[in-house]
């Protein structure tokens, strides 16, 4: 499980040069950052990324490393900042409070094309599959 004693050796498997505390890495034009003093992941949002609320922009629960690791992976892989959206909020029902999922990914189309849920391992992956 990711977690804040194994995210900075994480951070460098992957790529991420260390500047002082700010640990980054460039994909494609596309800078990802962390601030380990600050305790804080900076997401491309001059690039077109959608961050709605900053839920997982900081250290305060370990599925935020595994929503970064999975933004990270998405940029690797080619999508692109402005197709994906943080925390985005649905209204579900009539008159529902709505839900929230962590990460939207849109076609170039901007309709959705992926919604992912992530969790950490163990527990919280076990009682959300279950």
């Amino acid at each position: 499980m990711i977690n804040q004693d194994n995210f900075v050796p994480l951070l460098a498997s992957i790529g991420f040069t260390k500047n002082k505390s700010v640990f980054s890495k460039t994909i494609g034009t596309t800078l990802l950052t962390v601030d380990i003093s600050k305790q804080t992941i900076h997401y491309p949002e001059s690039d077109g990324m959608n961050v709605n609320g900053g839920q997982t922009s900081n250290f305060s629960a370990n599925e935020n490393f595994v929503v970064f690791e999975c933004v990270h992976r998405l940029l690797e892989k080619g999508y692109k900042p402005e197709h994906i959206e943080l925390e985005p909020r649905w209204k579900l029902g009539h008159g529902a409070s709505g839900g929230r999922a962590d990460i939207l990914v849109k076609d170039n189309f901007g309709k959705p094309l992926l919604i992912i849920e992530c969790k950490t391992a163990g527990i919280e992956f076990k009682k959300a599959w279950n």
